[in-house]
């Protein structure tokens, strides 16, 4: 069950702020203050969702001055205002406006509207919440992504690197030498690969070999150890198998072009 939003209504005359509490009070956590410092005060320990604003406060703070609080401060910047004035006040609620205020009501409320009004703006900055940790969502998910990629990236090249290193020539030491277990080795190669990491790193070997062998300058047995084989005949049934053809006929075709 989601909590009740918190709505902070700061009125001078009690038996509207009173009635504004009873309208509210059954979809709200609700608070009110009278004047301006009661509202500062009530911020200490309340962080409300939306506030209700009278323009028309008693001095020190009136609600011109309480508005721009809010909205410099980077607790209550955010927070949707709705400020609330009298008939005669068009020219004070187009003040409040360009101060930042959101919407308003004028008196005397109606509470079909004033709860309309609320849900609105709830309902605008919950969407804005939401959005925003999609995107952060969807930026973390980029950054596995990328994280990941480095991770491959890192392996390939040290594996390419040191094929032929007894070290780096068997599953754990490759997962010891990655940091990782070699169930999460396996599971990561498999998913991006859709191989073993045996089969992977099998690949890996014969993609150095047959560079090896376009190159013509080294025989059968020096690219079977120098791409990682310890045997010649495995290597040079691995190198059939991919390339349709064995190593010495591989080599062969290239030198004779």
């Amino acid at each position: 069950m989601n909590p009740k939003k918190k709505v902070l209504i700061v009125e001078d005359t009690k038996m509207l702020r009173m009635s504004l509490e009873v309208i509210l009070q059954e979809s709200y956590e609700v608070a009110g203050a009278a004047d301006g410092n009661e509202a500062l005060d009530l911020l200490r320990n309340f962080t409300p969702d939306i506030i209700l604003l009278d323009l028309m406060l008693p001095y020190p703070l009136d609600g011109f001055s309480l508005l721009r609080l809010f909205k410099s401060n980077p607790t209550t910047n955010m927070v949707p205002v709705i400020i609330i004035s009298g008939l005669s006040g068009e020219d004070k609620i187009i003040q409040g406006l360009e101060l930042g205020a959101n919407d308003f009501l004028v008196k005397p409320i109606k509470s079909k509207e004033l709860l309309l009004k609320i849900r609105n703006l709830t309902g605008i900055v919950q969407v804005n919440e939401d959005n925003a940790k999609h995107q952060r969502l969807i930026t973390t998910k980029a950054s596995s992504n990328a994280n990941s990629k480095d991770f491959f990236d890192d392996s390939f090249e040290a594996i390419v690197e040191k094929l032929n290193d007894d070290d780096l020539n068997t599953i754990p030491s490759i997962a010891k030498k990655m940091s990782v277990s070699v169930s999460t080795l396996e599971r990561m190669i498999k998913a991006k690969y859709q191989m073993t990491p045996k089969q992977y790193i099998t690949e890996i070997k014969l993609m150095k070999a047959e560079v090896l062998l376009r190159q013509g300058n080294t025989s059968v047995k020096q690219v079977s150890f120098q791409s990682g084989f310890n045997s010649v005949a495995y290597f040079c049934h691995c190198f059939k198998k991919k390339y349709g053809k064995p190593p010495k006929a591989y080599a062969s075709g290239y030198l004779s072009k």
